[in-house]
């Protein structure tokens, strides 16, 4: 286990994945939270791991029997099964660290594993979800495109690529993340040099800002294209009406939801450009957090 040292970090600053109380450390006092709040949000996750492991892995079961299923749309759903369900296996590792913030449990390999493999699903999950967007975009504005669409071989390389990308924008991140021992209490935490601060940045507009706009854009045109549609066919029958208002909400939910579950990500990843720690007051904190 490794030390900081005071010598390399001099105009660092610090963000953790616990504890959740230094996070919060104003004005000399620590804000805790209570064990009230502390079994709601781990009630929260628990449902979801639950709900998340058994849905996952029916959906990579189903695709993995039945051949009939192998198609490119549910190579995309299979990858973001993947991806949902190894973020869904951090969790009794989160819940463990609402409960007992100042020891860090992993060490330092699993400290740096730990953020990197966090950020590369969260990153992943994204540019799926942006690249099925593109292809849905498609195969409805360019249905003349539809028969290249369906090649295996292409949504393979797609997807390959976009595990590719995760990875290297989140490497760096092995270099900036230390644990911080003192006497008993162990943090797991990474420091912010100007370097990173850009990179995170970085990632923020490539793996936010830019899908976030593709996604809004694309399912606005496809609402505008699906209500076009719908004005050129007034006579049809009313069960086809019914289907493409059906269509039409579905895209604005899926819209939606994708915003509201992400936002919050991209707050946290703006709040780590922006830390609360500085070098000269961070060991101030560490001392009044825990009784050294």
């Amino acid at each position: 286990m490794s030390l900081i040292n005071e010598s390399d970090y001099e105009n660092n600053s610090f963000s953790f994945f616990g504890p959740v109380g230094m996070a919060f450390y104003d004005d000399g006092m620590v804000l805790e939270n209570t064990f009230t709040i502390k079994i709601a949000i781990s009630v929260i996750l628990g449902i979801y791991m639950i709900v998340s492991v058994i849905g996952n892995v029916c959906t990579l079961v189903v695709i993995a029997q039945d051949r009939t299923m192998r198609t490119p749309t549910n190579c995309y759903l299979a990858n973001l099964a993947i991806t949902d369900l190894l973020t869904a296996l951090f969790i009794p590792l989160d819940v463990y660290i609402i409960f007992v913030p100042d020891f860090y449990p992993l060490g330092e390999v699993g400290c740096r594993m730990h953020y990197v493999l966090w950020d590369v699903l969260s990153n992943c999950s994204l540019l799926i979800i942006t690249a099925f967007t593109i292809e849905r975009y498609i195969i409805v504005m360019k249905p003349f495109f539809r028969q290249k669409l369906t090649l295996n071989s292409r949504v393979f390389k797609i997807v390959g690529v976009i595990w590719l990308l995760s990875l290297s924008f989140c490497i760096p991140d092995v270099f900036y993340i230390d644990l911080l021992e003192r006497k008993e209490y162990v943090f797991c935490y990474f420091s912010l040099t100007k370097i990173v601060s850009i990179v995170v940045a970085i990632e923020v507009f490539v793996f936010f800002l830019i899908p976030m706009t593709t996604i809004l854009i694309m399912y606005i045109k496809i609402m505008i294209k699906l209500k076009t549609v719908q004005k050129k066919l007034r006579g049809s029958p009313v069960v086809g009406k019914q289907n493409r208002d059906k269509a039409a909400k579905m895209i604005a939910a899926v819209a939606a939801s994708f915003f509201l579950s992400w936002t919050p990500y991209c707050i946290f990843r703006i709040m780590t450009v922006f830390p609360k720690f500085k070098y000269e007051d961070y060991y101030n904190v560490s001392i009044n957090y825990c009784p050294c």
